[in-house]
């Protein structure tokens, strides 16, 4: 699987976890991804530039993440993980969505790990449509709506003081995703993953 960057114990001020997305699939360019525009834009300030770290997977599934060992953050941890659990993605065999209720406990173990150092979470929902269903495309079996996961997500990170970030309205916006069969750094674009504008939109 693509990684942003490899895992490590000294601390920043700043740490983005998640999967394709924060990888920047499939942006034009490596620094069109949304966690580049973030970093770019957090360290524009003249004064104490933060440090940012970047642990994103592509394809990742929260249960990689729950136990993995990650940077702490002092001041903002930006979470973005989920699709592939609403999805069920796996890259061989029948997709399984993870359990609304299972991800929701997880999802809520990873922030409590994540913001153990004081950070405040910013937590952006499922990259899909609102009215999404798992089993949409056929691959997956016994999903969930959309709505499920984000609400697991959205309660989580209220309830430990952040901030929840919808992305649905960003997946629906035209012109944020696709076309397919772009040349990009991370192979031919389809039209699921966010273009240089869904990435802008996100960050």
């Amino acid at each position: 699987p693509r990684q942003a960057t490899p895992t490590s114990a000294v601390a920043v001020d700043v740490l983005v976890v998640g999967d394709s997305l924060s990888v920047g699939e499939h942006a034009s360019d490596l620094d069109r991804g949304y966690t580049a525009c973030l970093t770019r834009a957090l360290r524009g300030r003249p004064s104490d530039p933060p440090t940012v770290g970047i642990e994103a997977i592509s394809g990742a599934r929260l249960r990689e993440f729950v136990e993995r060992p990650l940077p702490p953050a002092r001041r903002l941890v930006v979470v973005e993980i989920g699709t592939n659990d609403w999805l069920g993605y796996v890259p061989c065999g029948l997709w399984r969505p993870t359990p609304p209720q299972q991800f929701g406990a997880d999802y809520a173990r990873l922030l409590d790990r994540v913001t153990a150092g004081g950070a405040a979470p910013v937590c952006l929902g499922i990259w899909g449509p609102a009215d999404g269903g798992a089993e949409a495309d056929g691959r997956a079996e016994g999903g969930a709506e959309l709505v499920a996961y984000d609400d697991a997500i959205s309660d989580a990170c209220q309830r430990r003081g952040g901030a929840f970030v919808a992305l649905s309205p960003v997946y629906e916006t035209p012109g944020t995703r696709g076309p397919t069969g772009r040349r990009t750094p991370w192979g031919i674009s389809d039209a699921t993953h966010p273009n240089d504008e869904g990435h802008r939109m996100i960050a």
